[in-house]
């Protein structure tokens, strides 16, 4: 598979040089030489919305000056813009902006507009990007693994969250009853100031409230937080992430996002989120929630 950065760059350059005719997934993905199944997840995430929308909504906003600044019929304006039927741009134009192209074209309307992907926003690792994905208010949730203690400079030379996370979820999380997704590996990390070595880093699932734990195995509930969520997609096996990959990740967000935030960490603990039922040997998407408030 070609470089994940290089595949989205060419999807969007793509996008962007066939605006005026419609196109399909699959020729997309011929494109820029990724599997459709990874490339709609890849772009999907970067455009926060699904890749086909995303498409769609791009036509539509270019297509916004000619509607402005000619006086061309709608059916003429929306062929020029890959809709074979006037209905179906207006159907679409509809559901984009909460008005026909002719009430916007007599009135003075302002309207939020999809922006070509720009991948300059995005923090480049050497196996991916990250990116914010916005703040989401997460319930108490209960997990259940196995609890280990190391510290960053132990991780970073011996790899101990990668290590202990493999052997937990391909060997331990079966034994766990009641998993909710068993798919979802959790990692949570919890530190202590001033003394790095009694760090601790819980492998896990979530779990129901009443699910029992089992023998050698810990149980941890976390309170309702607002979370910070950053998104990493990378073309690496999730099973092969160390902590050499995510701290880039964790350097901007101690050293240039939370700073200028406006917030404060809210709790000594964050965690990543791992779906492995949509990885494969060169894809994988990991969310870092990191607990924030407002500071005091």
């Amino acid at each position: 598979m070609d470089n994940l950065v290089s595949s989205i760059y060419k999807a969007t350059e793509f996008i962007e040089s066939n605006l005026s005719r419609k196109i399909t997934l699959d020729e997309i993905a011929d494109a820029c030489y990724i599997s459709k199944y990874h490339l709609h997840r890849a772009m999907s995430a970067v455009a926060r919305r699904p890749l086909m929308d995303y498409v769609r909504a791009r036509r539509l906003a270019s297509s916004l000056d000619m509607l402005l600044h000619s006086t061309y019929p709608i059916l003429h304006i929306a062929q020029e813009y890959g809709f074979e039927y006037e209905q179906s741009y207006i159907r679409a134009f509809v559901s984009e902006y909460g008005m026909t192209p002719s009430k916007f074209r007599k009135g003075c309307f302002t309207v939020n507009l999809t922006e070509k992907i720009n991948i300059a926003e995005f923090i480049q690792l050497d196996n991916g990007i990250v990116f914010e994905t916005g703040f989401v208010l997460k319930p108490a949730f209960h997990l259940v693994g196995s609890r280990h203690y190391f510290s960053p400079e132990t991780n970073w030379h011996e790899h101990t969250a990668n290590r202990t996370g493999n052997e937990f979820f391909y060997h331990v999380k079966d034994k766990i009853p009641n998993a909710l997704h068993p798919d979802t590996y959790i990692g949570l990390t919890r530190w202590v100031e001033g003394d790095a070595d009694s760090n601790s880093y819980l492998p896990s699932v979530e779990v129901s409230a009443a699910t029992q734990v089992p023998v050698g195995m810990s149980g941890e509930r976390v309170e309702t937080h607002k979370y910070a969520v950053f998104q990493y997609i990378g073309d690496i096996h999730p099973n092969q992430l160390t902590y050499q990959h995510l701290s880039m990740i964790w350097s901007y967000i101690n050293e240039e996002w939370l700073p200028n935030s406006g917030y404060v960490r809210a709790d000594s603990f964050f965690f990543e989120s791992i779906d492995v039922s949509v990885a494969n040997e060169h894809y994988c998407e990991v969310k870092l929630y990191v607990p924030i408030a407002a500071p005091a």
